[in-house]
């Protein structure tokens, strides 16, 4: 499956401790009580859904329209146009949201797929040693708190910045190199992996690293 970047949820005010707590014993695979304890977390923080502000199926006319162009285009033909809007109902479409740095280019994302468009494939930075490390590739499938996401995301973007003014790269063009043998490519990866974490990292979301 690969590495990929999930922005995890984020505390509500004046649930910062809790939160604390319990995404640290979250952490551990054989915490004890973990369904009651992530129901518990759920009801105090939001989603990163919430954060980019995406319309809504049901609520924003934007999104009713998207889901009834997308209804002739399904496998299973037993619903009705009416019982798949219901079906619908609440569902964010992040295709709809503005572009920002938190919706990367690089992901493997997609509308109700394992992983969302807000999802980093961080699994492309494997190909990218040669610019950030093995200590930040280390990193890179390593869950972090939003303090430790932000200082990561800047480790990336000055691995990134120094690399390519070492090798006398201009890195405002990196963005248009489609090659993905070609290091303005990987470069851009970097420099995007980086804007993703400070993005999320600055509205309060941690890193989930998934794979």
């Amino acid at each position: 499956m690969g590495l990929d970047w999930n922005p995890g949820p984020k505390a509500k005010p004046g649930h910062e401790r809790e939160f604390l707590e319990l995404w640290t014993e979250l952490q551990d695979k054989s915490c004890a009580s973990r369904e009651k304890k992530v129901q518990r977390f759920r009801e105090i923080t939001t989603s990163a859904f919430e954060t980019i502000a995406a319309p809504r199926v049901g609520f924003d006319a934007s999104a009713t329209d998207w889901a009834r162009k997308i209804f002739p285009n399904r496998k299973d033909k037993s619903l009705t146009e009416d019982a798949f809007l219901k079906q619908m109902q609440g569902f964010y479409v992040l295709d709809l949201a503005p572009p920002c740095d938190g919706l990367p280019r690089y992901t493997n994302g997609s509308a109700g797929g394992y992983v969302e468009r807000y999802a980093f494939r961080g699994q492309f930075l494997n190909s990218c040693t040669e610019i950030i490390g093995d200590p930040l590739l280390e990193s890179a499938y390593v869950s972090k708190l939003p303090e430790d996401t932000d200082r990561f995301g800047q480790s990336l973007l000055t691995a990134a910045s120094q690399f390519a003014l070492s090798h006398g790269i201009d890195s405002s063009k990196v963005q248009l190199a489609e090659d993905p043998d070609a290091i303005e490519f990987r470069l851009d990866v970097v420099f995007s992996a980086g804007r993703w974490c400070r993005f999320w990292a600055e509205r309060g979301h941690w890193l989930e690293a998934y794979w």
